[in-house]
């Protein structure tokens, strides 16, 4: 019984990344942000990709909506000069580095494609961060360190949001993650990755639980002759 229920944890750990998944995709997940910060991801031949799209494009809802509740406009100009101010207070963070071979980082290609959408979007570039937790840390930094005040959104794929959550309470950040639905190549495969990656990354939590279900099972053997 104890190895039935040991084999059955990982089918438990996706269930919560699911569930997870569905709070964060909510409407109304982050509101009244500082910023919103979008997660870069590779870029190649320096172009954006679906996926990254996807990312961008809801990203640009969320600081639409932020920024209208405090009375900004959305996208193309204001309707005047407090408006336009307003907007002008929750920036568009593009995070991403990694430019090799004469490629640019993920935050200048991101920058790109979020000019050629609304040049009017007021734009903060990360462009140093090769990792989550680099994008999360970073950027939180770069926007302390120009005076705006947290919470800050940050808006990252849909089955990428529950482990990115994880990291933020791990790190203490005052992030709240954004999900939007992103096409991938394989969803099984790619949330497989996800869960893989979580017990990897937690595999002291994981291993205590095995061990807490491996003894409850022996005790309630013992107990049973």
């Amino acid at each position: 019984m104890g190895l039935l229920l040991l084999a059955a944890c990982p089918g438990f750990v996706m269930l919560v990344l699911l569930a997870v998944r569905w709070r964060l995709c909510r409407p109304g997940a982050a509101a009244r942000c500082g910023a919103v910060v979008v997660l870069g991801m590779p870029v190649p031949h320096g172009e954006v990709g679906p996926e990254l799209a996807a990312r961008l494009q809801g990203g640009l809802r969320l600081l639409s909506s932020v920024a209208g509740g405090r009375g900004g406009t959305r996208s193309g100009g204001s309707t005047g000069g407090g408006a336009g101010q307003e907007r002008a207070d929750v920036p568009l963070v593009l995070t991403g580095g990694r430019g090799t071979r004469g490629r640019p980082p993920e935050a200048v290609a991101m920058q790109r494609w979020v000019r050629g959408v609304d040049p009017d979007v007021p734009v903060v570039l990360e462009d140093r961060a090769t990792t989550t937790v680099e994008n999360l840390l970073l950027s939180t930094d770069l926007l302390r360190r120009r005076g705006i005040p947290p919470p800050y959104a940050v808006v990252t794929s849909a089955y990428h949001a529950p482990r990115t959550s994880w990291r933020v309470r791990r790190h203490r950040l005052p992030l709240r993650v954004v999900g939007v639905r992103a096409p991938v190549d394989s969803a099984a495969g790619t949330y497989l990755r996800e869960l893989l990656v979580v017990l990897k990354e937690a595999r002291r939590a994981h291993a205590v639980v095995a061990a807490l279900v491996v003894g409850v099972a022996l005790l309630a053997g013992l107990a049973a002759r």
